[in-house]
């Protein structure tokens, strides 16, 4: 929508925020455009503004807002506290649930991230194991500038120009906005801070267990995610959350770390007609020549030398190599 006329930008600005009221200054020529992006459970919402006024939102809703810069200034107060949206500098966060007042400089180009509150709030279940009885408070006002508060103006424009095209790929677009999620949790302070503050616990959650489980038996077949997830006995998505945060990694790059793993203990303890190759094929690890690379990666010698030793250790004698016709 692109619109000088203030009764249309009106109609417009109460729909993509619901209930809220929009007074553009007197006497100033006005002019907005605003163009919304939807993914899923979020949605960009780009508003140009020319001639200043001032937005009222009376209740947040069910989302929680990020509001971004990327020309021009605002500043308001939300949940009785203040908040300036500066481009690169200073961004402001709204929870669900309260009122926000904001007045806009005569040349404003907001950047705004409305996430749907059940999106969030299930990440954070996913990431803790914890189930939330309410909606999180964030702390309205974001540093920019700072490491951790950079790194969320940095992910959100990077999702923010990617749902902007039309080939963005569905799966990144879904990355992208998990590592959003996962950075707006663990980077600003709220009203569950205390949970992702404490230490991790020793114990991981029953379906990380039941992963891990699973991938031990079955790491030397060709199993896939599904498989996993079907042992595992939750969504695909919490599954995932679940060993990014208690393992480092997803699930199917644990199960690769597992099968090298296995690949040198193979090698490390040879039968009598053990090679690198038959060892390779029987783990389902690829080509030999980029198992060899990684593996030296990971442990530091190559995988014949892994060989080698384990057929000196094992009184076995050395293997000749091939002799070519």
């Amino acid at each position: 929508m692109r619109t000088r006329d203030v009764g249309e930008a009106r109609e417009v600005f109460s729909r993509v925020y619901a209930e809220a009221t929009l007074e553009p200054r007197r006497d100033t020529p006005f002019g907005c455009a605003l163009e919304v992006v939807s993914f899923g459970a979020t949605r960009v919402v780009m508003g140009d503004w020319t001639g200043g006024g001032q937005a009222s939102l009376p209740d947040i809703g069910k989302h929680y807002i990020l509001s971004l810069s990327a020309g021009g200034e605002s500043a308001g107060h939300h949940a009785g506290e203040t908040f300036r949206v500066v481009p690169d500098r200073r961004g402001a966060l709204f929870s669900p649930g309260r009122s926000c007042v904001l007045d806009i400089d005569a040349e404003f180009h907001g950047r705004t991230l409305v996430i749907d509150r059940g999106a969030l709030d299930a990440h954070f279940t996913a990431l803790t194991g914890a189930a939330l009885r309410g909606p999180i408070c964030f702390d309205v006002a974001l540093d920019l500038e700072n490491g951790s508060g950079r790194t969320i103006h940095e992910i959100a424009q990077l999702f923010r120009r990617q749902i902007e095209q039309a080939w963005a790929s569905p799966m990144l677009l879904t990355a992208l906005r998990g590592a959003l999620f996962t950075s707006l949790l663990v980077h600003t302070r709220h009203s569950q801070s205390a949970i992702l503050d404490a230490p991790q616990p020793r114990v991981a959650p029953a379906c990380v267990r039941k992963a891990e489980e699973y991938m031990a038996a079955h790491a030397a077949e060709p199993i896939t995610l599904a498989d996993i997830v079907t042992a595992a006995g939750v969504p695909e998505r919490s599954l995932r959350a679940a060993f990014v945060a208690c393992r480092g990694m997803p699930p199917m790059d644990f199960l690769r770390r597992r099968r090298f793993e296995l690949a040198r203990r193979h090698l490390a303890e040879p039968s009598a007609d053990a090679s690198v190759a038959g060892v390779v094929a029987a783990l389902g690890l690829g080509h030999p020549g980029r198992f060899s690379v990684e593996y030296k990666r990971r442990f530091g010698e190559s995988p014949s030398e892994t060989l080698s030793a384990g057929r000196a250790a094992a009184g076995l004698p050395r293997l000749q190599p091939r002799r070519r016709p």
